[in-house]
């Protein structure tokens, strides 16, 4: 089940974001700035257990950032990854940012969810303040991806027609 973190998930969350730090897949985050940014976590919970975890940075403008997404190697291949991504999605659109940004090593999970590859010199700059942190910092191969939220909502606008309301005189 996908849920938004609790605050007493917060070791969780860093025991999964640590698996994945220690290769340089995400950054790693301190439990201090988990804490402080527990509102945008999402969690996929099995059986008591947190095995999937991701967040959004809304922090960029009009962009926002789908970061930190990791799942417990153990429940890979079960599309976790995917719908912790939609369920982020979801998220997005809800804000006034037209574009969702990733760096990710998962470019093929991203492509069937819509994403499409940008050069990173087009990100802004202060988007790469974290690459500070990051363990290849100096040869970054992320790869950074798009999809627009603007889009995404003229879509489903048009999808939706609007509930006709008949008025007999």
């Amino acid at each position: 089940m996908i849920r938004k973190a609790k605050y007493n998930d917060v070791e969780s969350i860093q025991n999964l974001i640590c698996i994945f730090s220690e290769t340089g897949k995400v950054l790693f985050r301190s439990l201090d700035e988990i804490k402080e940014n527990i509102s945008s976590f999402w969690v996929y919970e099995k059986n008591d257990q947190l095995i999937g975890v991701c967040s959004l940075k809304k922090d960029w403008g009009r962009l926002v950032e789908l970061r930190s997404l990791g799942v417990d190697p153990r429940y890979s291949g079960q599309g976790i990854g995917t719908k912790m991504v939609e369920a982020s999605l979801k998220e997005a659109l809800s804000t006034d940012c037209d574009t969702l940004f990733v760096l990710t090593y998962a470019v093929s999970m991203f492509k069937r969810l819509g994403f499409r590859t940008i050069d990173k010199e087009r990100l802004p700059h202060k988007v790469w303040n974290d690459c500070n942190a990051c363990l290849h910092q100096e040869n970054c191969d992320e790869t950074a991806m798009v999809l627009s939220l603007a889009s995404l909502r003229q879509t489903k606008a048009i999808q939706i027609p609007p509930t006709a309301t008949t008025t007999v005189i």
